[in-house]
């Protein structure tokens, strides 16, 4: 990840981007190329993913990594 804001907040918070990638159900060098703005803003639904993170402690975060990953058909 390099210095963008939302680069920066999501490894603040202990997020990759490979995490973010499962989370969102996107290939790991489109979460970067998004991070970085090069489509535009950064989408709503990365915002979403990193503030949930962010407001989530290690347990929450791991029920809601499983619970995401049991969801995905």
């Amino acid at each position: 990840m390099d210095g963008h804001p939302w680069q920066i907040r999501a490894r603040q918070a202990g997020l990759s981007q490979k995490a973010l990638g499962r989370l969102a159900g996107k290939p790991d060098n489109t979460i970067s190329r998004q991070l970085r703005g090069e489509f535009g803003p950064v989408p709503l639904y990365l915002i979403a993913i990193i503030t949930a993170w962010e407001m989530l402690d290690a347990d929450q975060r791991t029920a809601w990594e499983r619970a995401i990953a049991e969801a995905k058909p």
